[in-house]
């Protein structure tokens, strides 16, 4: 079945042009297997998830996913399609992708007076926080190369106490992990991860300690 999703000009990340996802996708391929450069990038969610005990959740994704197969990555991610937001598409993709049903905020004062105020709830209900928005540009496997693509990316940041499953089967398992100990095995086994993960540690790193310390302090 298509897929309208939202792409941009990366001259022009503001003027939104919906495209058909395949198409998107075999003539970024296209492109920069003949000249090494993308011209577009597609709009996309991703969740840093956390439990309580302020550890990360991590999927390893399946390895019949056509970018990126059998690699550890974020726990959430999903394209945009024409005419949703990106609430609306956390949401969604947290169901979906992980069965957890979620709170999706605009801003960290919003976030932490939900968090006082449904501390109790996080067993049953993620509490998100929107983080920013950034235009990226890194690669992933496809077909086993690397390609260049680039995305729209809206980040979030959320925190769940309660089991999750990978519902959709486009994962092979659900980790968690201490940051700690995921900085060390990102450092040792650099190939097991997407290029996700390395890109949130390189530009969020601040930002995802200050995250956990306040998850364990709440």
């Amino acid at each position: 079945m298509s897929e309208t999703i939202n792409t941009y000009s990366l001259d022009n990340p503001y003027e939104e042009v919906p495209m058909d996802r395949k198409e998107f996708y075999a003539e970024q391929e296209t492109l920069f297997k003949e000249t090494g450069k993308t011209t577009k990038a597609t709009e996309v969610i991703h969740v840093l998830l956390f439990n309580e005990s302020g550890e990360m959740i991590l999927q390893k994704r399946a390895s019949t996913k056509w970018h990126n197969p059998n690699l550890l990555d974020k726990a959430i991610g999903g394209h945009i399609v024409h005419g949703d937001t990106p609430e609306y598409t956390v949401m969604v993709e947290m169901i979906q992708e992980l069965q957890v049903p979620s709170i999706v905020l605009e801003n960290h004062e919003d976030f932490e007076k939900t968090i006082l105020l449904l501390s109790k709830y996080t067993n049953s209900i993620a509490i998100v926080e929107k983080i920013d928005v950034k235009l990226t540009n890194h690669g992933r496997i496809m077909n086993k190369e690397r390609i260049i693509l680039g995305n729209k990316v809206h980040i979030y940041f959320g925190v769940y106490g309660w089991s999750v499953k990978n519902v959709d089967k486009e994962a092979k398992g659900i980790l968690f992990y201490n940051l700690e100990e995921l900085e060390e095995e990102m450092k040792d086994f650099p190939d097991i991860f997407t290029e996700d993960i390395f890109f949130y540690f390189k530009e969020y790193k601040e930002k995802i300690y200050d995250f956990r310390e306040f998850i364990l302090k709440k």
